[in-house]
């Protein structure tokens, strides 16, 4: 017979992965807010997994006012991409313990 992950497993890893996801957001939050303070616009563009955030002093994206973006790794999505793994295989585990259970023991041989 196959066992299932316990839901408590599960229950605390998306809980660490909730909080990361908030500790995330709020980084995200308080570059955008240090931007503001500094009078440069940000922008951020999303890739899947990756971000690009650049910033603007003003309205023209001259070298002395313009800070190009980097891609880097969106943690955000990779967070959110952990928290649907794990989900998927404790659904999985689940299907795989109610289909082991439906079907008849075989006769040994």
């Amino acid at each position: 017979m196959v066992r299932p992950l316990p839901l408590l497993e599960v229950l605390i890893v998306n809980l660490v992965l909730i909080g990361l996801l908030f500790w995330i957001t709020g980084d995200y939050a308080f570059r955008t807010a240090y931007w503001g303070t500094e009078v440069f616009t940000p922008t951020t563009v999303r890739y899947p997994l990756f971000l690009v955030t650049s910033a603007v002093k003003g309205s023209t994206c001259i070298p002395s006012t313009c800070i190009p973006g980097l891609l880097t790794l969106d943690w955000q999505q990779v967070v959110l991409l952990l928290m649907a793994a794990t989900d998927a295989v404790y659904i999985w585990s689940l299907v795989r313990m109610r289909r082991g259970a439906a079907e008849p023991p075989r006769p040994a041989q």
